[in-house]
């Protein structure tokens, strides 16, 4: 099997959440350029309508859905909309997540559980829809969930999205290990510093300082989302075969390198 054909997502179906901005509208477009009709998940159902039109726009089908993925409910009520406007999911990239900025003492129990309810919760309430599904059909399929070098990373001021990017790591493990006799592979991509609306934000800020994450990174520079949307291409498709329960760094060596 040729490369090309090996990444190729024709014919399949993919819902991506957070997909409105971000690494999450990257994803969904380099799902769809590999060939995939895309369901495009947001809070905000106007933000992901622009994702879908920049997806149509380049010939492929796509589809926006308001999502509240931490309910279980409206989970059921996205992915019910999905497969009837689009049809079975083959793919699901749980990319929808919040990173907020307080010391540990002065979280609060609200600032804990928005954090994990967000992150985490909504990727076991999705795997767990999505494979049932998928179980039933006897289809197979894959699972992509979006961490961060936060989830085997310690950043202070962080502990809420450490903690819940920590638990997406551990899920997808576990659920690989579960659903690989149901040919279902579950797989995580950990992104580093990925050149995006909310770094610029934090940039403007003061909290970030971008030329010294660029000189932290040994490839002296950001990602890009294109750089996560690849990966997610890559362990979408049957390139990907063989390969489950991993943890897919994209991060230009941040992780690797062990020093400040």
């Amino acid at each position: 099997m040729t490369p090309p054909a090996a990444n190729s997502l024709a014919g399949k179906i993919a819902l991506v959440t957070g997909a409105s901005r971000g690494i999450g509208r990257d994803i969904s477009i380099a799902l769809a350029q590999a060939g995939a009709a895309v369901a495009c998940a947001a809070r905000r159902s106007e933000r992901a309508q622009e994702t879908v039109d920049k997806i149509t726009a380049l010939g492929a089908r796509a589809l926006a859905v308001s999502a509240h993925v931490e309910q279980g409910p409206l989970v059921e009520e996205m992915f019910r909309r999905t497969e009837t406007e689009l049809g079975p999911i083959d793919i699901l990239v749980n990319n929808v997540g919040i990173a907020r900025r307080k010391s540990v003492l002065d979280m609060t129990e609200d600032d804990w559980n928005e954090h994990l309810d967000t992150n985490a919760k909504s990727v076991f309430l999705c795997s767990k829809r999505a494979a049932q599904a998928m179980i039933s059909r006897g289809s197979g399929g894959a699972i992509v969930n979006i961490g961060s070098i936060a989830g085997h990373n310690a950043f202070p001021q962080r502990l809420g999205y450490c903690a819940s990017k920590a638990a997406v790591e551990h899920m997808t493990r576990v659920m690989a290990t579960e659903w690989a006799k149901n040919r279902i592979r579950v797989n995580c991509i950990a992104p580093g510093y990925i050149a995006t609306e909310a770094i610029e934000w934090f940039a403007q800020k003061g909290i970030l300082d971008i030329e010294a994450l660029k000189r932290r990174t040994p490839m002296g520079h950001l990602g890009a989302g294109a750089d996560v949307g690849a990966a997610a291409v890559f362990l979408a498709s049957d390139a990907a075969r063989f390969i489950t329960g991993s943890i897919l760094t994209v991060d230009g060596g941040w992780t690797a390198y062990g020093y400040l």
